[in-house]
């Protein structure tokens, strides 16, 4: 399986999360947060560009995304803006043949 984390080559660390409880490990642990761009052609916009943030467990290295608003608020320095319930699975990468 193959997944995509946006398609910039640039990956920005963000800092790191409060304590949260791991969903895969169960531990408590401080998630690293991470963004990168996602940019694609849209046929009305011309250009469609957006921030895509994930997080890496430390303990056992889950990875988990978070809405881009979320990882927005927590960038502007809001630490409790992502909580476990932001969490959501990577989706399985198809490409377009």
């Amino acid at each position: 399986m193959e997944y995509r984390l946006g398609n910039s080559i640039r990956i920005k660390s963000k800092g790191e999360t409060i304590k949260l409880k791991c969903p895969h490990c169960e531990k408590e642990v401080q998630f690293g947060v991470f963004s990168n761009f996602e940019r694609r052609l849209d046929a009305e916009k011309f250009l469609d560009l957006k921030t895509v943030y994930f997080l890496i467990c430390p303990n056992c290295t889950s990875v988990y995304t978070v809405d881009e608003v979320t990882g927005d608020e927590f960038t502007k320095g809001r630490q409790d803006a992502i909580d476990t319930w932001d969490f959501k699975d990577l989706k399985e990468f198809k490409p377009q043949i």
